[in-house]
């Protein structure tokens, strides 16, 4: 099956298989688009060691943190359809399109207003490279909209912890590169971090760091951790691991914990696409303490999102404690990363002098664009920014930039073209409505 990534999807059937055409998911993924390319990760003497037997190793694309993988779900009646998937440790479970999943004859039509359903029969299979699993349940539906329109990708999915139980997640955002290793819970909790270790067969560099986290729920993966705001008070936090999620994430019920929050440094005005809606967000800066085995994992100036959604309560109430946001790239892409799910171990692995390719991120002209309808449209405006004072406004379509169309340009690229050094110009054409206006903004750094 291709979604593509213009427009609403279609069915066709077709010799027994199944294709839905020009269409553009989260359980716990944020996406705030507003990818770093460090020196290549430490290796030990000579060549690496071979995976281990039975390790299913694959490329994917590093979309803004979220990993996507190419993989094949088969339905009923031999219908099956290949497509791109988001490897997301916030998702409990194999998480499907709602339209694929009624074309896969998994699930019926779906009824009430529910963003996210249990589909009604176990698929009968999903394949990853050579790696398959038949009779998988429980599967999800999901209306996948929101992640189309935030990443213009023709995302048919989610694959979350449910497949991966028994195996340790390797992930390098640096080669784009994920390994699905086997693994078991072999040895007491005393012995765990070596025989994690071991496991990944001297992959990891002296320097990495072994953080213990507790699965709840349907396997979302819990750390404590202390965040301290500019003001540098010290809160302590639970957060989930969440590979879908493009930034790190506090959720609004959890600031009632620092004073003075309304004084920090902050980008407001943003919007944070989820499966159950679009909620509210700005961006500022924290420092991050992960407990680890031998000392504690400190990321200081780490941008962070504070986002008002209902995602935030949804997920305190399934794992039936207070869940506080969610550990995202904005923090993982510092590290190689991998996550023993046997042992309960989640290794980061820092990648020796590090960079970030994207010294402007937040030089900035202040839009957040997505794709609707195939057009790139705004979809919000930061207070204050040089957008806002030009009277850019949300809904505004983006014809022009710099002269170049943007019908050719995905929103990734075009949220790119926004950023540049403090005081360089960007010239915008605009349509709102039957009206177009060209527009000369300076960026300004935001954040």
């Amino acid at each position: 099956m291709i979604l593509g990534a213009r427009e609403a999807g279609r069915a066709a059937t077709s010799s027994g298989r199944v294709a839905l055409v020009r269409g553009h998911a989260l359980l716990a993924a944020i996406f705030i688009l507003w990818v770093p390319a460090p020196p290549a990760p430490w290796a030990s003497p000579g060549a690496p060691r071979p995976w281990p037997e039975g390790t299913e190793a694959l490329p994917f694309e590093n979309l803004e943190g979220m990993v996507l993988l190419t993989a094949t779900a088969r339905g009923y009646g031999e219908r099956d359809t290949t497509g791109l998937f988001i490897l997301d440790t916030g998702a409990g479970s194999l998480a499907l399109d709602s339209e694929l999943a009624r074309m896969l004859g998994v699930a019926g039509v779906a009824s009430g207003d529910r963003a996210v359903r249990l589909a009604d029969r176990p698929l009968p299979r999903f394949t990853i490279g050579a790696w398959s699993l038949d009779h998988l349940s429980p599967v999800l539906t999901i209306e996948a909209d929101p992640l189309r329109r935030a990443t213009d990708r023709p995302v048919l999915g989610l694959v979350g912890q449910g497949l991966l139980r028994d195996r340790v997640l390797w992930l390098d955002y640096h080669e784009q590169l994920v390994a699905l290793i086997p693994a078991s819970n072999d040895a007491p909790a005393s012995e765990a971090v070596r025989r994690s270790r071991h496991a990944l067969a001297g992959r990891l560099s002296p320097h990495a760091a072994a953080v213990p986290f507790r699965l709840a729920a349907d396997g979302k993966v819990l750390v404590r951790a202390k965040v301290a705001g500019p003001t540098g008070k010290r809160a302590g936090v639970t957060l989930i691991v969440d590979t879908g999620s493009s930034k790190c994430v506090l959720f609004e019920e959890a600031l009632g914990r620092w004073k003075g929050v309304a004084d920090w440094p902050a980008l407001r005005g943003l919007i944070a696409p989820t499966l159950l809606g679009t909620g509210t967000a700005w961006l500022t800066r924290v420092t991050l303490d992960l407990p680890a085995a031998s000392v504690p994992v400190t990321r200081r100036g780490l941008d962070a999102a504070v986002v008002s959604s209902p995602l935030g309560p949804l997920l305190s109430r399934a794992v039936g404690e207070s869940v506080d946001g969610l550990l995202g790239y904005s923090f993982l892409k510092r590290f190689n990363v991998a996550v023993d799910y046997p042992r309960r171990i989640l290794w980061l692995d820092p990648l020796p002098d590090y960079r970030d390719d994207r010294p402007f991120e937040y030089s900035h002209v202040g839009l957040q664009i997505e794709r609707r309808g195939g057009q790139a449209t705004v979809a919000a405006v930061a207070d204050r920014s040089p957008a806002a004072l030009a009277g850019i406004c949300p809904g505004d379509e983006i014809v022009l930039v710099d002269g170049a169309s943007v019908d050719t340009m995905d929103t990734i690229r075009l949220a790119r073209r926004m950023e540049g050094r403090p005081g360089s110009a960007i010239e915008l054409r605009i349509r709102r409505g039957d009206t177009e206006r060209t527009y000369h903004i300076r960026r300004r750094r935001l954040l």
